[in-house]
Parts: C-alpha cells; structure tokens; sequence
C-alpha cells in the first residue's frame, strides 16, 4: 500500500465513540499554544489501537479498563501520536496547509487498487470495490472514517515535507546501504509464472474432468475462460503473473512450487475451491543492480531521516508552546511519579496560563 495509507491500515480505526462518552470526554489533558488534546481523543485512540490489535491477530482483543496497567501503556503510545497529529494541525493552520478532496480520493483509488493487487496474488477473485468495503469492515473503519483518517495523515506529511524538508541521502549512503541489502533485500527469489482454473467447494468432479482434458491436449485458456469460477483471472486464461513462494495460501503454494515447469497439476483444495494449475515459467533467483534500486533506496533513506528531522522538530515545537499535560498524561514520565511540566492536580490544563 501507498506510504500513507498502510499507516492507517496499521493503526486501524474504530467507530465514532458514544455520544455519552465523547461529552465526558472533552476535558483537556494536554494543551500547548494553538492546540490541545482532549480525554476522548486518548481514549478513542486506544480503542483504535485496540481494534487495530484485533484485526492483526483475527480474534476479538480484551477490553482495555481505564486505570489498568494495558491502558496505561496504550496511554503512552497514543498520547504521543495525538500531539504530533494536534501540533501538525495547529502548524497547518497557521501556514495555510491544506489536502484537498482530490487528494484524499487519489489515495482512496490507490487503496483499492492495491487491495485488489493483493487479492489477485493470492488467487482471491472479487471486484476492487467490494474488497475495498471489505477490507475497510476488517479494520473496523467506515468509508468516510476512512477518508478523514487519509485527510489527517496526508496533512501530517504535508507538515513534515514544508517543516524539515526533502533530506536526500548522499551517493556514499546508498551504495552502502546497497551492499549491506543486496543479498536480502535485492535479491528477487525465484519466481514461479502460474495460471489456474478455479472451481467451486461442489465443483471437485468437473475439475477432474477439465483436468483430463488438459491432459489430452486441450487448450488451458480456452478452458479457464469457459470453466474458471474466478473472475479476475478467467478473462486472461487464468494468468496469475509471476510470484515468489509464500505468495499464495499454503496449498496453492506447495503445488506451486513442487510442480515441474509445463506440469498440469490438481485439484488443489483450498479455502477458494478446487484448482487446476500449471507453471508456465520458472525464474531463477537473481539479484537486482544498483540503478534499478537506487530510487526506492533513496526514497527510503530520505523518509527515515525526515522522519527522525521530523520527530525532533515536533518536540522543539512542543516546548517552544509550552506544552503541560495533567498528571498521568506526560508519555515520557515514569507511571508512578508526577511528571514535569504538569499541572498540579485536579487543575485542567484549559485553565493554566501558557
């Protein structure tokens, strides 16, 4: 996925809080000049954490009780991510920072393409849209949540690119980082070129049959267009490109890659269905020169150095707007003492004097 919207996908997101808890939550627990953090915004943010945790794992995660020692710490992660978000807010603002909705649908388009080129790797048929929405359920998101989170995170780059600038590696920095990669990272494992004609769970028999065709000579594309029960790749003759193991759901996979070049091989049970496959090309392992990778290595060295150029400017920003936080909210104090820079307590940061 595009740079910003694997973030999201990583954090996740959950649906709006109650509006019961949104009122009591609007009590400040940080604030620094042109910003604050409210109680609600922690706490929807380790419900999105939360629901984040559930849908990388694929089971239902603990509730997280205010006060427990599993809310303390998500606490602490969150907090730090709502000042950067709030401070990059307050910044844009104040310099006419602005993402346009022509921007949020780019990357919306971009997510569904993508989703869809995934789905397709791993043999998973279904139109880009509707694994979109999919997709979209997964991680507890709604399409407009998830328009307003992309909003939020291409604002937050946005800030970063005007406030530290384009750091781009020197020559040195890449090819070190190139030698020290290549034989992991730049090299391209053997891949295996496939096409496949799927059947439903019912359709086992008519897969025999289609197979014995095959055996007695009859045209793989011809059949997968009259036969294959997946629709993305059936107009193609079944063509799924070529992959690398590990690209597929293990049953798939394992044919795969212990079929000989040309071989007709199933049915394969899987989740899907029944497949008939073959492997119509074997590509060796080989390892991929400098210049075809210099950009990506530049682009990646100069992301972590802005990243790291950016993480200090949010810091100096804070202090130069005095940020306070009420006791328990600093993320870089110790759980059980009063951090510095607080309130004293029971006061709420709204009412300090910055």
């Amino acid at each position: 996925m595009g740079f910003v919207v694997l973030a999201l996908f990583l954090v996740g997101c959950s649906p709006a809080s109650p509006a019961s808890q949104v009122d009591s939550g609007a009590r400040k627990v940080v604030v620094f000049e042109g910003g604050d953090v409210t109680e609600g915004e922690v706490q929807e943010g380790i419900e999105r954490l939360r629901a984040a945790t559930s849908a990388a794992s694929g089971a239902p995660a603990p509730e997280v009780k205010p006060g427990s020692p599993e809310f303390e710490a998500a606490k602490r992660q969150v907090v730090p991510q709502l000042l950067t978000l709030n401070l990059a807010k307050a910044y844009a603002q104040e310099n006419d920072i602005k993402v346009s909705d022509k921007e949020v649908q780019g990357e919306v388009d971009r997510t569904k393409d993508e989703i869809a080129q995934q789905a397709e790797a791993v043999g998973r048929g279904g139109d880009s849209e509707t694994l979109f929405q999919e997709a979209l359920k997964q991680f507890g998101y709604t399409e407009n949540t998830f328009r307003e989170d992309v909003r939020r995170s291409l604002l937050v780059q946005k800030v970063q690119d005007q406030a530290v600038g384009e750091l781009k590696p020197t020559e040195k920095e890449v090819e070190d980082f190139y030698q020290e990669n290549k034989g992991t990272r730049f090299t391209t494992p053997e891949q295996r070129c496939i096409r496949h004609i799927l059947f439903t769970q019912d359709q086992e028999d008519k897969a025999q049959s289609v197979k014995r065709e095959l055996e007695n000579g009859g045209d793989f594309k011809e059949l997968a267009i009259e036969n294959s029960q997946d629709p993305v790749s059936k107009e193609s003759g079944g063509d799924l490109g070529c992959h690398a193991k590990g690209s597929f759901v293990p049953e798939f996979d394992q044919a795969a890659f212990n079929a000989k070049e040309g071989e007709i091989v199933g049915p394969i049970k899987t989740e899907f269905g029944y497949h008939i496959l073959e492997v119509t090309e074997i590509q060796p392992e080989k390892e991929r020169p400098l210049e075809e990778v210099r950009s990506d290595i530049e682009e990646q060295l100069s992301r972590q150095r802005q990243s790291t150029e950016f993480d200090t400017w949010v810091k100096d920003q804070l202090e130069k707007r005095d940020v306070k936080y009420l006791p328990g909210y600093n993320p870089t104090a110790a759980p059980s003492g009063i951090p510095g820079g607080a309130l004293p307590q029971g006061e709420a940061p709204g009412e300090a004097t910055p």
